[in-house]
């Protein structure tokens, strides 16, 4: 059964706190897979590799991150194809409920044509399939994750796969303790 999700053995969550569906599939070996390394902008010696079905969306991309970094997953978050956020270069893949609705897209309309360029897309990353990208290896793009605080990750798309039977998607390697995503900043007396 080359390349098939077997039903029966599927993980399928859906957790409360983060109002979202955690799907793991286990895989019968020959789908295509996507290999990450994910990096802590601001201290790039702190990384993770995932590996992702190439049918898994940004948004599973997203939950992976969330649960190698041990973060929860309450804020809002978008992938910035050009490593830049917010910057007019490139598509931008956002958490499902971060669309800003018709004021927003006609204000990115209006910007767009003062600038005297075309508004960028903006899709929910829960409609983008990995395989979808089209990535080159050593590609990176930006993950911010939570809009307030900022946690910027660089993510090198480092090489495509062939699945064997596992859960997808799934840590394969890591580096360093994650930070705390609420540190207690005490003042020092």
């Amino acid at each position: 059964m080359k390349g098939v999700v077997h039903p029966a053995q599927s993980a399928y969550t859906f957790d409360m706190r983060y109002k979202c569906a955690v799907v793991k599939f286990i895989v019968w070996c020959g789908m295509k897979t996507y290999v990450f390394k994910v990096k802590l902008k601001h201290d790039k010696r702190i990384w993770r590799r995932i590996e992702i079905l190439g049918s898994q969306t940004l948004n599973d991309l997203h939950m992976a991150i969330q649960e190698a970094f041990d973060f929860d997953a309450e804020h809002l978050y978008s992938f910035f194809m050009s490593g830049k956020a917010w910057d007019d270069s490139d598509f931008e893949y956002y958490h499902p409920e971060a669309n800003g609705g018709p004021l927003e897209e006609r204000m990115r309309t209006i910007l767009s044509q003062i600038r005297g360029s075309h508004p960028e897309p903006r899709l929910p990353a829960t409609s983008v399939r990995i395989e979808s990208l089209n990535l080159k290896p050593k590609q990176n793009f930006l993950y911010l994750f939570d809009y307030g605080d900022e946690w910027h990750f660089e993510v090198e798309f480092l090489k495509q796969g062939s699945s064997e039977k596992a859960l997808y998607p799934r840590i394969i390697d890591s580096r360093r303790e994650a930070p705390e995503q609420y540190p207690d900043y005490e003042e020092e007396t």
